[in-house]
């Protein structure tokens, strides 16, 4: 009986032997590659390749402070200009990253913006400052530290000959020029007894100064203010220019400070003498307060850089399609740098911002913008410009900006 029982399980055992055997069997045979309709063993899949890195581009702006009504417009065209280069591909098939930091129409807190974006940042480009005061400031450093910069408007002319310009490029056409055009308009309306007006700073000053050269011996100068563009009360600084006489009156001021100027000159009478001025106060938010508008359609002419009208309609079409409202003066300049840096970059590579001036000194030579054409001299400034004299016109749907003619250099 127990031999019996022995048998059986022996049998018992075989028989799971062979079954479990068979099913490794079958699993192996599952895992056999299956041959593709030509033969071939199926191919393994390429890896994804990864993106390129983004290219980090800086960009210093006045959001805040005098220059608040212009800033925002600035910034978006070098926006816009990313956004069009971004959509055709990027440069060498990487998108540009645009870091904007505030300037505050401060020259210390542009410089301090300018340190942020290479040091915490590493840009090698940044798009800015926008005044004069932080981009001499900024000067020294990117020299130093071989970053380049492109500015929009920082117009000033004692920039013209630093020794790190080869790091500081502009756009628009100097305040050497603006003041000649200043100049004509003293000199075409046949004034004799002039008076300066002058923010004291390297933009008001700079001005200042070329008119001065200019007019020469031509004209009596009566009075010569200069005053603190904090400030913000000025009666009686205005009551001495008030007191000299003149025949004219040439200012150089931001938007806040000239609505305080305009308003307190309207106070004075001063609305009797013809003033001159620059483009600082042309903006929007100057004509906010009914009494400065007031004054500058009775009293101010004013002048500021324009660009070529063709390419400028399409740029503005552009920008109002992508931010839904008009850009404001010096937006196209800013556009400009942008691509013209852009292109630079594509040609040197981004790592050496040397190379990157060198390649943009090649490229702005007869570079059509929506600016007009700009070649840059050796020290990286635009030569030539045009210029529209401006005035203020109040009709029933408030006060605006409107073109009495064109000057070209």
């Amino acid at each position: 009986m127990i031999r019996k029982v022995l048998l059986m399980l022996v049998a018992l055992l075989l028989t799971l032997t062979l079954v479990v055997g068979a099913v490794a069997c079958d699993e192996e045979e599952e895992e056999t590659p299956t041959p593709t309709a030509t033969g071939e063993p199926t191919a393994t899949p390429e890896p994804t390749a990864t993106p390129a890195a983004a290219l980090k581009v800086g960009s210093v702006m006045d959001l805040t402070g005098a220059l608040a009504g212009m800033g925002p417009s600035l910034r978006d065209g070098a926006i816009l200009a990313a956004k069009e280069i971004n959509d055709a591909g990027g440069i060498n098939g990487s998108q540009i990253e645009l870091i904007v930091e505030d300037g505050a129409t401060d020259a210390a807190v542009g410089l301090e913006a300018v340190k942020k974006l290479v040091e915490v940042n590493g840009v090698k480009v940044i798009i800015g400052p926008m005044i004069a005061g932080a981009t001499m400031a900024s000067g020294p450093y990117v020299g130093e530290r071989e970053v380049l910069i492109i500015s929009p408007s920082a117009t000033g002319a004692d920039l013209a000959d630093q020794e790190w310009r080869k790091f500081v490029f502009r756009t628009p056409p100097t305040d050497a020029l603006q003041g000649v055009a200043m100049s004509q308009l003293v000199t075409e309306g046949g004034y004799e007894k002039v008076a300066f007006f002058i923010m004291d700073n390297q933009y008001g000053v700079g001005i200042e100064e070329v008119i001065k050269d200019t007019l020469g011996d031509s004209v009596e100068i009566v009075s010569s203010m200069r005053y603190d563009p904090a400030k913000m009360d000025y009666l009686t600084e205005l009551q001495i220019v008030k007191d000299k006489n003149p025949d004219v009156v040439v200012h150089v001021g931001y938007g806040d400070d000239s609505q305080i100027v305009y308003k307190q000159g309207l106070e004075l009478g001063l609305d009797t003498i013809q003033w001159i001025t620059s483009e600082g106060g042309y903006a929007e938010a100057t004509l906010g307060m009914a009494e400065t508008a007031e004054f500058m359609e009775k009293a101010v002419i004013g002048t500021k850089a324009t660009a070529d009208q063709t390419m400028y309609a399409d740029f503005v079409a552009a920008f109002e399609a992508e931010f839904d409202y008009s850009p404001g003066i010096y937006a196209e300049y800013s556009y400009d740098a942008m691509k013209l840096a852009a292109l630079a970059i594509e040609q040197a590579g981004y790592e050496d911002a040397a190379a990157i001036s060198d390649a943009l000194m090649e490229i702005g030579q007869e570079y059509a913008g929506v600016s007009g054409l700009i070649s840059f001299s050796e020290n990286g400034d635009r030569g030539g410009g045009t210029f529209e004299v401006w005035q203020v016109v109040i009709d029933d749907e408030g006060p605006r900006f409107d073109t009495v003619k064109i000057i070209s250099f």
